[in-house]
């Protein structure tokens, strides 16, 4: 083996280890998180989205490295391969699937490919009024959804004149096009929620990505 090929192999190992250790940084994140029961979490994996920039690796061809966003249809652009759906999968899901591809169209016998997401879409809501801290708040990207008193705690929480026991939470939701089907505007007893002090059976309320938070002040 020359000193040139000698050294593409060591960088490329190198690369791939790197590759592995941060996939475990994030499954030990991802661990972490399950035991928190202010958040839930999609027990199946975290699943790719539109804007997510997605790594993916095959072993020993360094040529097939692609490094890029998912596009609006939910597609990565591969080398050899072409446009691949992503959105929806999870990383070994995606791994599974390039590899069965590039075995069927005779490209790798049997490739090893690995697949990480380099960076999360940015998935936030939007505070307002008497708080400590206005605007977006970036949910954690395993996050699907987290209760109302800890978006507020973790964005600074509330001022010294907010109403705590009457905050205003407007939601949209969607049609499986896309389009907005119907706006709804909820009232919380935060104050309650944190204190355990609030009648009925459910000690949570549940905030989602793009959902706006509006927090008024109380009368003096």
């Amino acid at each position: 083996m020359s000193c040139q090929k000698l050294f593409s192999f060591i960088y490329y190992k190198k690369l791939y280890l790197l590759f592995i250790f941060f996939l475990n940084t994030e499954f030990a994140y991802g661990q972490s998180m399950f035991k928190d029961p202010s958040v839930l979490l999609d027990p199946t994996g975290y699943k790719f989205r539109v804007g997510d920039t997605v790594k993916i690796l095959v072993r020993g061809e360094p040529d097939c490295t692609v490094d890029s966003k998912i596009n609006n249809d939910g597609n990565l652009r591969l080398v050899y391969l072409g446009e691949v759906s992503l959105v929806g999968m999870t990383a070994k899901q995606a791994e599974t699937k390039i590899a069965k591809a590039y075995q069927t169209k005779l490209i790798f016998r049997q490739p090893i490919v690995s697949v990480a997401v380099s960076k999360y879409i940015d998935r936030s809501v939007f505070l307002t009024g008497a708080l400590n801290k206005k605007g977006p708040y970036v949910f954690p990207p395993e996050v699907e959804a987290m209760n109302i008193v800890e978006v507020i705690a973790r964005s600074g929480g509330f001022n010294d004149i907010a109403r705590k026991n009457k905050v205003y939470v407007t939601r949209t939701f969607f049609d499986e096009k896309g389009f907005a089907r119907e706006t709804k505007t909820y009232e919380v007893d935060v104050e309650g929620l944190s204190t355990g002090n609030i009648r009925g059976s459910s000690k949570r309320f549940w905030i989602y990505p793009n959902d706006r938070i509006e927090v008024p002040e109380r009368l003096l």
